[in-house]
């Protein structure tokens, strides 16, 4: 913990505009009152506004929040830095905003109530971090994930149930097929059922639950047909 603060402490010097001004991390922070007294530069950029000392609902008004999902809006007992406000410490809680150029930008946010020395609530700061580029390809990785089971369930799953079906009602009639086409047809088979395993790993791969869904790599013993 010494080392810690040794640490800190030789900080004390170094001139805060210095980080806000050469970091991708935005902050923000309000007086007891919820009226703004500093937006840092990076902040600014991402909204296209300049710092004013504005009350919490006219800064609301002029920056819409959205919640994670880029649709809903942000109610104001939402916002990270009116809940640190109330006294409530807001860890990595993702907003998203419309951005100046189009499109949206995606907000990880951090906010902390500030209290003077007898422990009133004296106002909050908040960190704010532009995490667009990890949501989108977030995003994108989802979006491949969906149509690989797609893929999977269609293209795979179905042809496979058709060739076991038609398996099936060959076997209903085992006096029908000479020897040589019993033998083919029991290597067909057992190469549908060893398919149908791989196929049934992949979705479970693809879907996360890998132990959700056994695989039996045993080759299987086709019934008789004659």
């Amino acid at each position: 913990m010494d080392g810690m603060l040794g640490s800190l402490d030789s900080l004390k010097d170094v001139p805060l505009h210095l980080a806000l001004d050469n970091t991708g991390v935005g902050l923000v922070a309000c007086a007891a009152d919820g009226r703004l007294t500093l937006v840092s530069p990076v902040v600014q950029e991402l909204f296209g506004v300049d710092y004013a000392p504005v009350s919490e609902r006219v800064y609301v008004h002029h920056v819409p929040l959205l919640r994670a999902d880029g649709v809903t809006p942000l109610p104001l007992e939402e916002v990270p830095l009116h809940r640190a406000r109330l006294g409530e410490f807001v860890r990595d809680y993702v907003v998203t905003a419309a951005a100046p150029g189009g499109g949206l930008v995606h907000l990880k946010c951090n906010a902390v109530p500030l209290r003077d020395e007898t422990g009133a609530g004296i106002g909050a700061v908040a960190l704010v971090q532009d995490v667009t580029a990890e949501i989108q390809a977030a995003q994108r990785a989802e979006g491949l994930r969906k149509r690989l089971a797609q893929t999977i369930n269609h293209e795979f799953r179905t042809p496979l149930a058709a060739l076991l079906g038609h398996v099936e009602l060959i076997h209903e009639h085992p006096g029908e097929l000479d020897p040589e086409l019993t033998a083919w047809l029991s290597a067909i088979e057992r190469a549908s059922w060893k398919l149908r395993d791989l196929v049934r790993e992949v979705d479970a791969l693809v879907n996360g639950e890998p132990g959700d869904c056994p695989v039996d790599r045993k080759p299987r013993r086709p019934r008789p047909l004659g």
